[in-house]
């Protein structure tokens, strides 16, 4: 896909782009996050991440009627560049195919970061890019990184954790369960006596939650890249993985409502869907590259690890 094009997709999308910084803070990321080959070469500059020639591509469109610029004043000497497409690269995209699935990624991107504020933008880049950040003039007032995580420490230090989940985030899940019900001292209550309830910490949902956002962001993963392969079958396997999270977040609902019933029913929704995506990647694994068959059997044991992990909360 061409650069211009790029440009263009994006302000499509984004309805308009405030400032030279964030375009190409989102044109960094489009290529960083979601590996969209965008043709520009970023070096780390004055406010990360930046390249030369973004400027003058957009100073290209705008001559061509394509971009609208505007200049906007602000408080102070400052003046917000405010960028928006036209007319004439509206028609421009209709006239030119660029392919479903590049549509489909820089719309991601800009549903992703559409309500972030310039500063939040900046700080995003900073803390999963630093090595962008060592020519920034503005690197004390965005980058701030946080401190390694040892034991369990407190309650809010546990709840601002977002560990990138891995095959076995079972562990550090396991540990941390553990480790909250003693500090919490969270009591048992015998099935036996009480079957219609269980005891279910607040604590422990939120760390629920932060592991199914995990799986749900591993589940994007596979899926964009299963479209930028423009695999005949990605329409069944994504749509058996976006189920399942959509079977996990009823599940996460009823374990929060205290509803047993509930919880049983979706608990072997889920597990009964986990084995019709097993065997969808059986039917299809000679078509599918072996990175790709290798993320697919991690969702599935991600999955089955937080199903796991439930199982051991209701059974207290």
């Amino acid at each position: 896909m061409s650069r211009y094009s790029t440009l263009l997709l994006l302000l499509k999308h984004m309805g308009f782009v405030n400032g030279r910084v964030q375009f190409q803070k989102l044109l960094f990321l489009l290529e960083k996050n979601y590996h969209i080959q965008t043709g520009y070469g970023f070096i780390p500059f004055k406010f990360g991440p930046y390249c030369q020639v973004v400027q003058e591509d957009i100073q290209h469109l705008i001559d061509y009627g394509y971009i609208e610029h505007e200049e906007v004043e602000k408080s102070g000497p400052e003046v917000l560049h405010r960028y928006q497409i036209t007319d004439y690269g509206e028609q421009y995209i209709l006239e030119n195919d660029f392919g479903e699935i590049y549509d489909q990624v820089i719309q991601d991107l800009c549903y992703d970061f559409k309500n972030y504020g310039l500063r939040q933008l900046i700080e995003y880049v900073y803390e999963n890019y630093p090595e962008y950040t060592t020519h920034s003039t503005i690197k004390n007032q965005y980058f701030h990184p946080k401190p390694k995580q040892e034991d369990f420490t407190s309650a809010d230090t546990l709840l601002e954790r977002k560990p990138i989940i891995t095959p076995s985030f079972v562990k550090w899940l396991d540990e941390e369960i553990k480790e909250t019900t003693h500090k919490l001292e969270v009591s048992e209550v015998p099935t036996e006596e009480k079957p219609d309830e269980i005891m279910v910490d607040d604590l422990v949902v939120e760390m629920l939650d932060i592991a199914y956002e995990d799986i749900a962001s591993k589940a994007q993963e596979i899926s964009t890249k299963i479209m930028l392969e423009s695999y005949s079958e990605s329409g069944d396997i994504n749509n058996k993985m976006y189920f399942i999270l959509e079977i996990l977040e009823n599940l996460l609902s009823t374990l929060q409502e205290k509803d047993i019933i509930g919880i049983y029913t979706e608990f072997a929704n889920t597990k009964t869907n986990i084995q019709m995506l097993d065997e969808l990647i059986a039917l299809h694994r000679t078509s599918l590259k072996s990175d790709l068959v290798r993320l697919l059997f991690e969702f599935i044991e991600d999955v089955g690890f937080f199903l796991d992990s439930i199982d051991r909360i209701i059974t207290l």
